[in-house]
């Protein structure tokens, strides 16, 4: 394995975990220094919660055409080190118009997972390209599910201000290994152009669309897991335990199923392991509507996670063999677009419906990015 693909995968581990790790505790921080009134509040804390989320969906395609002018390694470790200075800041202000500052412009450097993606995708082999971008997936995955809980625990040992200077200092560490063992890759070729025909056309919209489904159906849940857990008559008291076990449940599904099955496809051939994956994925998101109890809802989730998870990395890897910087730059925004708009969709859904419409909704969409995902690909060839 290359020294490029474990070094980025664990410095991207890094950023996804610390991520997490602030988000657990940052609605606390947010009422602690508030100077205003509990719905003026609760509309700021919206704000800085999901500001960082829609900066990022549009930043991370810029990040990709820059590779062309710059060189990748030098981007990738200015946007570490980046935010390395802004959760460190975030520890020390007392000012919520600050603190959205800060978030945006985190959002605005959070789409260098799209550099790490060119480097890995530059320094691998053609035929273990799905292979090598599986494990940077998974490692992001695996980030998503460490933080929240490791947050939780250094907000309540240290504080907040030493909860922020733990994550600066773990980002520092990634920083000081992908400077010492990541090798640059040459500048991109420069014939795509920045939301321009070459970038975006009937096959990168194809693929954004079913990325974008595919991730809305992953991270949908916990926006409406509240209201899931009251329909199987849960106490209240226990809701949140359940909740937590639930969601490590399936992220861990997830992480294992992006692992092991985007090697698979090397096997049976990436697009029809693509279209295995989100027919079978909106198959258990159907079945969660005929779901009589929290164990059985789990199990179906947790399958149906462990299958969709790992079509992102498989569509981007499309693109990643082509060395289509821009294209795997805008193909990664459709992870942070289904991250921010997949809790929207569902709560809006849930609020002039119910669960059986919800999950069969999101499911027929899902459905719908494959059927255009056949059309556009039907005529492309399909390596092992």
């Amino acid at each position: 394995m290359n020294r490029n693909l474990v070094f980025l995968s664990l410095s991207q581990f890094g950023m996804a975990f610390s991520i997490n790790y602030v988000m657990v505790f940052l609605p606390f921080l947010v009422y602690q220094i508030t100077p205003y009134s509990q719905q003026e509040t609760l509309i700021w804390l919206g704000w800085i919660m999901g500001s960082a989320y829609v900066v990022v969906a549009i930043s991370s395609i810029f990040w990709g055409t820059l590779t062309s002018r710059y060189r990748p390694k030098m981007l990738f470790l200015l946007g570490i080190l980046c935010q390395v200075f802004l959760f460190f800041a975030m520890g020390f202000t007392s000012s919520l118009h600050v603190l959205l500052l800060l978030r945006i412009l985190q959002g605005a450097l959070g789409g260098v997972s799209t550099i790490g993606l060119i480097i890995i995708s530059s320094s691998s082999p053609r035929e273990k390209m799905s292979a090598d971008i599986g494990f940077f997936q998974t490692f992001i995955t695996l980030g998503l599910l460490t933080g929240p809980p490791l947050g939780a625990l250094a907000a309540s040992t240290f504080g907040y201000r030493g909860a922020f200077v733990c994550v600066s200092a773990l980002l520092v560490v990634a920083l000081l290994f992908c400077h010492i063992y990541v090798q640059d890759v040459p500048l991109q070729a420069k014939g795509e152009t920045l939301l321009g025909r070459n970038m975006i056309n009937r096959r990168t919209l194809a693929g954004w669309f079913i990325c974008f489904t595919a991730t809305a159906q992953l991270l949908f849940l916990p926006s409406v897991l509240p209201d899931v857990l009251d329909g199987f008559q849960v106490e209240k008291a226990s809701a949140l335990k359940w909740a937590g076990m639930l969601m490590m449940a399936y992220t861990a599904t997830a992480t294992l199923g992006t692992f092991f099955l985007t090697r698979l496809s090397e096997r049976i051939g990436r697009n029809r392991m693509i279209i295995f994956l989100v027919l079978s994925g909106s198959l258990f998101q159907s079945l969660l509507s005929l779901s009589q109890g929290v164990i059985d809802f789990a199990l179906c989730r947790m399958i149906q996670a462990g299958l969709i998870a790992a079509t992102v990395p498989l569509v981007i890897s499309i693109f990643a063999a082509e060395s289509k910087a821009g294209a795997m730059g805008f193909l990664n925004a459709s992870r942070f677009a289904g991250g921010a708009l997949g809790p929207v969709l569902a709560t809006s859904i849930l609020a002039y419906s119910n669960m059986t419409v919800l999950y069969l909704s999101i499911s027929a969409i899902t459905l719908l990015a494959l059927l255009g995902f056949v059309l556009v690909f039907r005529n492309s060839t399909d390596p092992r």
